[in-house]
């Protein structure tokens, strides 16, 4: 089956627009990079589309998208490093966006790439944009992302759950109108290995044991979890 990415036009907004102007910029389309994808940007697109022989829509979709993706690996810097870190930034990994592709850039890579199955190798090739462009579900707000994740975690469904964990997700799931959960301990993941934890709750409704990875046991973002009721 086909790839299918996001569908970034005008009136988009957030993290993706972000990543489509980044990328835009490295392609020699400079444009403000705000997050909002107005008539400027368009533009922008629809120039980058006419010098690759593509549709000059001003819409970025598949080929767009395949287009515009360029690889980001060690020696990086500049444009094309803040739009993987805006990208890993917004799903939770904790990293200055400033385009230099340092030690902090190259773990959180390859830790996104180990969450996700990904072949670990600190590049970001098409695969790992993928996985975190379109392999991530970028919900309104808070309060329908920590329904998402309540949902996944109750079925136990790992793949689904990763698709929305954001910090202020996780953050209003364990302390919003569900019920403060009790932690119960962590301790570290011995098949993930560093950075990662094994931490148990209690709630209302049982125990849940998630899985977490951050530079400490308080700085964390969840990867998933498993309830087990009363």
């Amino acid at each position: 089956m086909a790839a299918t990415w996001p569908i970034q036009q005008v009136g988009s907004k957030g993290e993706d627009v972000r990543t489509v102007q980044y990328l835009l910029a490295v392609h020699g389309h400079l444009v403000t990079v705000d997050g909002n994808f107005g008539p400027a940007t368009k533009s922008a697109v629809q120039a980058f589309q006419s010098s690759r022989g593509l549709t000059a829509d001003g819409i970025v979709g598949n080929h767009t998208w395949e287009a515009l993706i360029v690889l980001v690996g060690a020696g990086a810097s500049g444009d094309r490093v803040k739009a993987v870190q805006g990208q890993l930034a917004t799903q939770g990994w904790r990293l200055a966006i400033d385009g230099a592709f340092g030690p902090q850039t190259s773990r959180s890579i390859r830790d996104f790439q180990t969450a996700h199955g990904l072949t670990v190798d600190g590049v970001v090739g098409a695969q790992t944009w993928y996985a975190m462009v379109a392999g991530f579900f970028r919900l309104g707000t808070p309060e329908l992302a920590s329904a998402h994740l309540y949902d996944a975690w109750g079925a136990n469904d790992r793949a689904t759950a990763l698709r929305n964990a954001t910090q202020a997700a996780v953050d209003l799931l364990l302390r919003g109108e569900r019920g403060t959960l009790t932690a119960l301990g962590c301790s570290p993941d011995p098949v993930l290995g560093p950075g990662h934890f094994i931490c148990t709750y209690a709630f209302e409704g049982g125990v849940v044991n998630m899985q977490t990875r951050g530079n400490s046991t308080d700085g964390y973002y969840v990867e998933s979890a498993s309830f087990v009721a009363d």
